[in-house]
């Protein structure tokens, strides 16, 4: 009976050993777990606050209608600014021909005379290297084109020439300007009338061989 009691007793201590040891265990892996989700908490706090970095649970995916309306708002505003500054360019000065210049306006050609009298003398034409004339050719809303024309010429050679100097200052050009204009200084030869096209003609100039410096206005003279 003695030694009876004396096994229950040392097999109750057993146990009481094995139950300590895995209850240490079980603690210690419960501690181990506790420290590595802690860890991890504080990694993701870190990579959350890095400059750039967004939460994607926040980001939203872009609407493609909304972003063509946007550009079609831009576009339509581009648009509607330039139209805007168009409109405000400044007005064309008016030119306010003299009495002696010769016109052109509305199919019309004034001081036809003075133009013909100029051209029968100066340049290749004849030895006068005095006689000078202002054309005028109106284009309506876009201005008039003045040339002032004034003729040379050099006895010691016995070489005639006919100047033209251009004023724009009462013009302005269209986007899709396609006429011929004279947008420089010239020296040119002579001057001559074509019956055929019904057009002046200056020839032989710096940038323009022939170049059609008004119509002749036969159907509708001003004198």
């Amino acid at each position: 009976m003695k030694n009876n009691t004396k096994f229950l007793m040392g097999m109750l201590a057993f146990v009481f050993v094995i139950l300590a040891a895995c209850g240490n265990v079980t603690e210690d892996s419960d501690a181990e777990s506790n420290r590595l989700s802690s860890d991890n908490d504080v990694m993701q706090n870190e990579n959350d606050n890095l400059p750039g970095q967004e939460s994607t649970q926040d980001s939203s995916p872009i609407d493609p209608e909304t972003e063509t309306d946007s550009f079609s708002d831009w576009k339509g505003k581009s648009q509607d600014e330039s139209a805007e500054e168009q409109s405000q360019e400044e007005p064309l000065e008016e030119y306010v021909p003299n009495e002696d210049d010769v016109v052109y306006k509305n199919n019309e050609l004034k001081n036809k005379d003075i133009l013909e009298a100029f051209m029968e003398t100066a340049g290749e034409n004849g030895q006068d290297n005095e006689s000078e004339i202002r054309v005028v050719k109106d284009e309506g809303t876009q201005g008039v084109l003045i040339y002032d024309l004034k003729s040379g010429y050099e006895e010691s050679v016995d070489q005639a020439w006919i100047m033209v100097y251009s004023d724009l200052s009462h013009y302005r050009a269209s986007d899709d300007e396609v006429q011929d204009v004279f947008n420089t200084n010239q020296q040119c030869g002579y001057m001559s009338k074509d019956e055929i096209e019904g057009k002046y003609k200056l020839h032989e100039c710096r940038t323009h061989w022939e170049y059609r410096l008004l119509p002749t206005g036969e159907d509708n003279e001003m004198e």
